[in-house]
């Protein structure tokens, strides 16, 4: 009989994920082929159909997969896909609304957004904070198109000043959300306990690794306000950073545009060369983080005696 239970109940939890994945598969073919439609670029516009097709075909093979987990009882991998497939719709959705909306083609384009600016009047600088803010929580715009634009119509200087106050609430915001509701998403896809595990064999060195990709501007750092929320990182420890760490690349970036455009040949060849020394630095500091934690911990008990 308890058996036969079992069996029941494993057969509907078969069907329901298979179904689940099946209608998700559904909706991510269907609001990608929306989304292409809708964009401007020629080679999408010319390639629509082929570019359809090929998505489509990647979302059946998704679907192949994520069915195969379900079939071996793979509960992670189950959960995993599902909240990967959630997210994913999440996106084109927001990204479909935004286009049909025109916010897409005005954020997505420095001339249109400074236009769209220059239309607030008065509310120019709440406009550009509020725009900001929601960069970092859930608008899917280029840091460059929005840095650009803001340095065109306020200057390098208010730019910076208006940047560092809708960031750093941003952050504040994402770094929330990934502590509030990331743990529990997490928890639930590979349970509490090997949560609170990675948890304590993370402690410290996470918080040395994230503040480090937090300086460097290849990383990005919006995603990492939602990892930090992840992460043993202290709310105190979070704040500091991410003041200390947003203002030098806010300004540096808002002066770094102003002053090195990137439509001249030598402008070109400075932003390369500091790309290069970022890759450098990057590689350098991966390589040597162990090193690093040894040396900090020895600072520490030097200080503690």
């Amino acid at each position: 009989m308890k058996n036969q239970k079992r069996q029941n109940s494993g057969l509907k939890k078969t069907i329901f994920f298979l179904a689940a994945f099946f209608i998700l598969s559904i909706g991510c073919i269907v609001f990608t082929s929306l989304v292409l439609s809708n964009m401007q670029k020629t080679f999408i516009r010319n390639h629509f159909w082929w570019l359809s097709l090929t998505s489509g075909g990647v979302y059946i093979a998704c679907f192949i997969l994520s069915a195969c987990f379900v079939f071996y009882q793979k509960e992670i991998l189950i959960k995993t896909a599902l909240s990967v497939y959630l997210f994913l719709l999440f996106v084109l959705l927001l990204m479909f609304l935004l286009q049909i909306t025109g916010f897409f083609s005005v954020f997505n384009d420095v001339q249109k957004l400074q236009e769209y600016l220059k239309r607030a009047g008065a509310w120019m600088p709440i406009a550009y904070i509020s725009l900001q803010l929601l960069q970092v929580v859930i608008l899917p715009i280029p840091g460059v198109v929005s840095t650009a634009a803001g340095v065109a119509v306020f200057g390098a200087f208010w730019t910076s000043i208006y940047s560092t106050v809708g960031i750093l609430l941003g952050s504040f915001v994402a770094f929330y959300i990934g502590r509030k509701w990331g743990n529990k998403a997490v928890s639930w896809m590979i349970g509490e306990e090997t949560l609170k595990k990675w948890h304590k064999k993370l402690k410290g060195k996470d918080n040395l690794f994230l503040t480090l990709m937090f300086v460097l501007p290849l990383f990005p750092d919006d995603v990492l306000c939602f990892v930090a929320g992840l992460t043993s990182m202290s709310n105190a420890y979070f704040a500091v950073m991410i003041i200390c760490t947003r203002v030098i690349s806010i300004f540096s970036t808002c002066y770094l545009v102003n002053f090195i455009p990137f439509n001249t040949w030598w402008g070109i060849t400075i932003w390369a060369l500091i790309l290069a020394i970022v890759m450098a630095v990057v590689i350098a500091l991966y390589k040597n983080m162990d090193n690093m934690q040894k040396w900090l911990k020895k600072r520490r008990r030097k200080n503690a005696d």
